[in-house]
């Protein structure tokens, strides 16, 4: 089947020019090199060894932990935990959790500023009314979302009279 080497869109036999890009049509598509598609990433300011120093439960905890890094002027960037696995499968962190890096050099610094943080929330009690405040102020905060027409709950009905009308024939239909 030839192709279209600019657009790669495959083509019927017969046909030798794209009909979008008018270019010529090849037989077959020349390998891609793999990494041409990815952007490259890049290292934040200040880190030259990238080290995984912790593994947050999830998204909100290593938010919480890189912001108290980056105030202590540590350079930090987060990744899903085994995140090259799980962007192959699901693209998700919630299950394996979220890895906090930091520079080689800092390691230890980010490690004891860690430990405190957890440290101090392990002292202090959970004020449910002060957690449910909280939650109330960002529902506040929040813009009101419109309520959806769900097009199946208008159908229901409809759906309904007809299955009842085809058991109502077909009782008559057999007796």
């Amino acid at each position: 089947m030839p192709w279209c080497p600019k657009c790669k869109a495959e083509y019927r036999e017969g046909f030798t020019e794209c009909s979008t890009c008018h270019v010529p049509l090849v037989d077959t598509l020349p390998e891609e090199k793999e990494l041409a598609g990815r952007a490259k990433f890049v290292l934040p300011d200040g880190m030259e060894r990238p080290v995984a120093i912790y593994t947050a439960q999830n998204r909100l905890e290593a938010e919480t932990v890189c912001d108290l890094l980056r105030e202590h002027d540590i350079a930090v960037f987060d990744r899903p935990a085994a995140f090259r696995q799980i962007q192959a499968y699901a693209g998700a962190d919630a299950r394996f959790g979220v890895e906090i890096v930091v520079d080689a050099s800092q390691t230890a610094q980010a490690r004891a500023l860690i430990d405190e943080m957890n440290h101090d929330l392990a002292e202090q009690p959970v004020d449910e009314e002060a957690l449910a405040r909280l939650a109330e102020e960002q529902a506040m905060q929040m813009p009101e979302q419109p309520m959806e027409d769900n097009i199946s709950f208008r159908l229901l009905p409809v759906v309904v009279g007809i299955l009842v009308v085809a058991l109502v024939l077909l009782y008559f239909v057999s007796n």
